[in-house]
């Protein structure tokens, strides 16, 4: 979790410095391990492009004693006679790409006919492992591509790019192995229900596109994963959580770290977090630079940082934070960052904190922008809760300990459209109380009534996932992003709308509500089936039951008062 470089280079010449050294020395946190996914590569390369492209690396990769197969994708070319360099394996215009390291799938579609290159070539499972693609636009747009494909930009005359993927091509053969980074709980997702597909935070945070829908589901491919984070971090239910390590652990380091400061009296405290890929290099550059009062914690991935650590932190003891991020942050990860410390800022503004006290810092890092302290937090009493393991309980928690000391006490904080809380409203006018609202909210924030035509509302299990609002057939429906900082308020289960029961005409049954069965009226009024006291009309009246035995009798030519 920390870098043992980076912390033997932290100075100690204050109280400050001399209390971070102690602080990092005294965590002591068992962190839960994560299973692993695996790649097997035998270094069968394939390589795509037009032909005088592909000539100049299969050269090179023949002289390192790969192993590969040509795509050629210019139509007008020819084969030439050393086979050995510039040969054509297979030749097409329009082709399929999927896949991932030691397990790439090509599909040739030129003229509507479907080849399998894979098979075709007679490789084992018909896979390629690794795949070279000189094309104006890649195949696999993903920002952050799998692993194992390469994209060459073919209007890039330089060589820079061939270069670069030949020093690490010849690395990629043999059994790999990656930690599985994320846990997935499908019970509690508000992906789609019944068909309906609302919440698609996750897949839209994903650099890797390793998120598909299933309609009620996603499906991670989790060798397409490399950990961005970020899903876990736009999840508002806590269905994706981050695994590497786990975000509870994550947590309790914090805590440790920022409690075993704050027992100095020195204060105050930054956190500073950092990835290991784009700032930990940074950081060793100017670790003697920045106050001793700057804790850097390293992350695996800055993508990983969201509501619940950031909150936290400050709710532990911490008085600001900075996440460092780079131009190499993928620009999905970034966009989700920002989405994040917009709703924090809502979420602390209101409660009289100032603006900006977590904030990114890009690189290349001023020295000043890490050293800033005018927007802190000054936490007198430190929180003492322990991380749950739940992503909203933990925020809630941290929630609970900023509002009791803030400076403005506010009841309800105004959030933008992305934050996971939130009320609804309902338009009773146009409710019929058909209950779709209910049946398809995944967080059991809808509740029909037991004996009634009723519907509640809970706002503390809402997540703002916005199923009801597109379930609703009268668009009765609308959302309102927000924070309930009363407890029992936001835990009191209100109603949102109630009707009397319509009972059977001929039984007496409650069946459905005076609403429903005044909007079918008004739907049919002046068809000729449904006037009024037709038998159509009357049938409209009927439980489901009288109503089957009311068509019968009247075939059989029986009374409706035999029934």
């Amino acid at each position: 979790m920390f870098d043992s470089e980076l912390l033997s280079k932290l100075p100690a010449l204050t109280p400050a410095g001399e209390a971070r050294r102690h602080a990092f020395e005294s965590v002591a946190v068992e962190i839960k391990p994560t299973s692993v996914v695996g790649y097997r590569s035998q270094g069968q390369v394939l390589v795509v492009g037009p032909q005088h492209h592909i000539a100049v690396i299969t050269q090179r990769l023949a002289e390192a004693g790969m192993k590969f197969h040509t795509l050629v994708t210019d139509s007008t070319a020819q084969e030439e006679d050393d086979i050995g360099v510039e040969r054509i394996d297979f030749k097409t215009e329009e082709y399929e790409l999927k896949g991932h390291l030691g397990a790439f799938q090509v599909i040739s579609t030129t003229d509507n006919r479907r080849l399998d290159l894979g098979l075709y070539a007679g490789l084992e499972d018909g896979k390629f492992d690794l795949v070279i693609e000189f094309a104006a636009q890649p195949t696999l747009p993903a920002e952050v591509p799998p692993p194992g494909y390469y994209w060459i930009d073919n209007h890039d005359g330089s060589g820079a790019r061939i270069d670069e993927v030949m020093d690490e091509i010849p690395d990629m053969v043999g059994n790999f192995e990656k930690p599985k980074y994320f846990n997935y709980d499908p019970e509690i997702c508000a992906h789609g229900r019944s068909g309906i597909v609302a919440c698609t935070r996750c897949i839209d945070a994903c650099p890797t596109q390793a998120i598909t829908s299933l309609t009620k589901m996603i499906e991670v491919n989790s060798h397409l994963c490399q950990g961005a984070g970020t899903c876990a971090t736009a999840c508002p239910t806590g269905a994706i959580t981050y695994a590497y390590p786990p975000t509870e652990n994550l947590q309790e380091i914090l805590r440790q770290l920022i409690s075993n400061y704050g027992q100095s009296g020195c204060s105050p405290l930054t956190i500073v977090f950092y990835d290991k890929e784009n700032g930990q290099a940074l950081l060793k550059q100017i670790i003697d630079k920045i106050e001793e009062t700057r804790l850097p914690v390293q992350v695996e991935e800055v993508g990983s940082v969201g509501l619940d650590v950031c909150l936290s932190s400050l709710a532990y003891g911490a008085s600001n934070i900075k996440i460092i991020v780079s131009e190499a942050t993928p620009k999905p990860v970034r966009r989700e960052l920002d989405a994040q410390l917009e709703v924090l800022d809502a979420l602390l503004s209101s409660l009289g904190y100032p603006h900006g006290i977590v904030e990114l810092v890009d690189t290349p890092v001023s020295i000043e922008r890490i050293n800033d302290h005018s927007a802190a937090i000054a936490t007198e009493t430190p929180a003492s809760f322990a991380p749950a393991g739940v992503k909203r309980t933990d925020i809630r928690s941290a929630l609970e300990h900023l509002h009791a000391l803030a400076p403005n006490k506010q009841t309800i904080a105004k959030l933008p459209t992305q934050a996971p809380f939130g009320s609804i409203h309902v338009d009773t006018e146009t409710c019929t109380l058909c209950m779709g609202c209910v049946s398809v909210c995944p967080a059991s924030a809808l509740e029909a009534g037991d004996d009634s035509p009723k519907l509640t509302f809970i706002e503390q299990n809402c997540v703002q996932c916005g199923l009801c609002e597109i379930a609703c057939p009268e668009s009765s429906i609308t959302r309102e992003p927000r924070y309930q900082f009363n407890t029992d308020e936001r835990m009191r289960s209100r109603t949102l709308n109630e009707d009397t029961p319509f009972h059977c005409r001929l039984c007496g049954k409650p069946f459905a509500t005076n609403a429903m069965l005044n909007k079918m009226r008004t739907k049919l009024q002046g068809h000729w089936m449904f006037a009024e006291n037709s038998e159509a009309m009357m049938r409209l009246e009927m439980c489901e039951d009288c109503r089957v035995k009311d068509m019968f009798a009247a075939e059989g030519g029986f009374p409706r008062d035999k029934l």
